[in-house]
């Protein structure tokens, strides 16, 4: 299959080591603005509320969206899920960029559909990551954007739309909301909205949906992708659960290999998939808001960690631009002498090492790598279980899936 790829970028001006995200605190105010404050006697039922509903959540089981979980809701996961949705958005945003360039040139809307969107939260990013964009190329502010969310469930996407007016309002573009509340595992896309949407996202919610049906999870995702335009993406974003959602990702993955964006780059059966006890996630230190540490800190409970696996796929070829590169899939791994970490390529999963008096100009970057990071590498030696970087051996990143812009504000 032939695939298009893109030259090695110019080398980075800068990089950071430790990377720890702040959560938003434009992002805060609203949410603490929508579940009510921080007065202790709201604060500490609304912790103890919110932490059933993750205690609920990891044992596997369901729970409504309703006027009685919707604000606990609020409250514990969208941090979560909105962070994890923006960082999965930003690592593709050369396509994104290139998909608002084209409705510019076409003269029409670009159109956003945030399936199953519960209060939103993939869609909040959206319009986050849309406000950076906006910065560095304002003639694309012109451009009206569609953000269409559809849930099953009314209050959610109500109280989702009340985030989306309050995030949208500074941010240049023209906003069209509209909500659909129907049963997303029977949507028809194109009739209901009349277009083929240009990004589609799901997060967060395929176990909701088809619960471990993974043979309906993959029939449907191929009918959402055949749906978004020819030169649109669909994501999936999932918790980090080795036996549950992240292996639903993998297995999609599978099925759809010829159309994957990323995280993978290569088009062979998934080797982490094969290796037992091992699952595709990632993960990034992070300080949620204030208003979350002290509530859990209240009810002496922990706040949602920002892990997860992902998967994007599009039918144009030219989006899978880091073919025969590989994607890190460990944490960097810092011992006395000596760095490691693990990557996932086409020749499968395996692990580097560099001994720290073997780093050079060529391989530096190799202090910096981090979870999700795309990196070139070449002229290592392989070793019994692992190949090590000597003084010649180069290693540069290509990209990074937790963007260095949102740990530098």
């Amino acid at each position: 299959m032939s695939r298009v790829q893109i030259p090695l970028p110019a080398p980075k001006t800068k990089i950071i080591k430790n990377r720890t995200f702040r959560f938003p605190e434009e992002v805060s105010k609203i949410i603490d603005g929508i579940v009510g404050g921080w007065k202790r006697d709201f604060l500490l039922p609304l912790a103890r509320a919110s932490f059933e509903l993750a205690e609920i959540f990891h044992r596997g089981e369901n729970f409504p969206l309703n006027l009685q979980t919707v604000l606990p809701y609020i409250y514990y996961f969208f941090p979560r899920t909105f962070s994890s949705a923006l960082f999965v958005l930003s690592s593709v945003e050369d396509i994104i960029r290139d998909i608002l360039n084209r409705r510019m040139n076409d003269k029409r809307d670009l159109i956003f559909i945030d399936l199953s969107a519960g209060v939103c939260s993939a869609s909040s990013a959206f319009i986050y990551l849309l406000d950076f964009i906006a910065r560095e190329n304002k003639i694309l502010q012109d451009l009206k954007i569609r953000l269409v969310v559809q849930d099953i469930s009314d209050v959610a996407l109500d109280f989702g739309l009340k985030i989306l007016h309050q995030i949208s309002k500074n941010v240049p573009f023209k906003f069209e909301f509209e909500k659909m509340v129907l049963d997303a595992s029977r949507i028809n896309i194109k009739k209901e909205i009349g277009e083929n949407p240009d990004i589609a996202v799901l997060s967060f919610s395929l176990y909701d949906i088809f619960h471990t049906d993974v043979e309906a999870m993959i029939v449907w995702s191929d009918k959402v992708l055949k749906s978004v335009s020819d030169y649109g993406i669909f994501v999936l974003i999932e918790p980090a659960l080795k036996k549950r959602n992240s292996l639903f990702i993998m297995k999609i993955r599978d099925a759809l290999r010829e159309y994957v964006v990323a995280p993978c780059t290569h088009y062979d059966d998934c080797p982490i998939l094969k290796i037992q006890d091992d699952w595709c996630h990632f993960g990034t230190k992070w300080i949620p808001p204030l208003s979350l540490s002290r509530g859990m800190s209240l009810i002496g409970g922990r706040v949602p960690e920002i892990n997860f696996s992902y998967l994007i796929l599009s039918k144009n070829k030219e989006f899978s631009r880091w073919v025969n590169f590989h994607r890190v899939v460990s944490h960097r791994l810092e011992e006395k002498g000596r760095i490691r970490f693990w990557t996932c390529s086409s020749s499968g999963k395996n692990l580097f090492q560099i001994l720290k008096k073997n780093i050079s100009d060529k391989n530096s970057d190799i202090e910096y790598v981090q979870s999700g990071d795309v990196v070139f590498i070449d002229g290592v030696k392989s070793r019994d279980n692992f190949y090590e970087f000597e003084g010649n051996s180069n290693l540069k990143i290509i990209n990074s899936l937790f963007s260095l812009k949102f740990f530098e504000r």
